[in-house]
């Protein structure tokens, strides 16, 4: 499946701070330089797909899985 996410240059973004697994955070920085793209852009991205394919009910009962 693909998937097109449009990145707006325009809209407001606001600076956060997230903990996270350093390799992960590295593959994604790699992952963002491969795609010519700033690692904000990636993380948005990542973001608005899972939050537009993902179905929040299962999602939630596999959050409750692993507690």
């Amino acid at each position: 499946m693909i998937v097109k996410i449009r990145f707006d240059p325009v809209l407001k973004r606001e600076t956060t701070s997230i903990k996270i697994d350093p390799s992960l955070w590295k593959e994604a920085k790699k992952d963002a330089i491969d795609r010519d793209i700033d690692l904000s852009q990636l993380v948005e991205i990542a973001l608005k797909t899972w939050l537009e394919n993902e179905d929040p009910k299962r999602i939630k009962n596999e959050l409750k899985e692993k507690t």
